[in-house]
């Protein structure tokens, strides 16, 4: 299911501030928990995304929220090759910094 971004609470982080690994991974899992429609803490960040059925409308959807959150541009194919969140939010740690 496609969610309206009219229907994502987004607080957006600017350039000047910085986000810490634990703060960005759990936006990131509360965000793919919202898609799947399940509790964030059911989601293992060392587990591929694929097992939760990510697929690649979901993932195309989490990483417009991540554009808009963290003001980047994500290489879709490039955040694609990071199959868990942990290694999902070391790359976007790497595009703020």
């Amino acid at each position: 299911m496609i969610r309206r971004s009219s229907d994502i609470r987004r607080s957006a982080v600017t350039t000047s501030e910085t986000i810490s690994h634990g703060e960005l991974q759990t936006w990131l899992l509360d965000r793919i928990a919202f898609y799947l429609d399940r509790p964030p803490e059911n989601i293992d960040p060392s587990v591929e995304l694929a097992r939760y059925g990510v697929d690649s409308v979901y993932a195309i959807s989490i990483i417009s929220d991540i554009e808009d959150h963290l003001q980047v541009e994500v290489d879709v194919a490039e955040a694609r090759r990071r199959e868990t969140v942990t290694a999902l939010t070391d790359y976007l740690l790497e595009l703020v910094a």
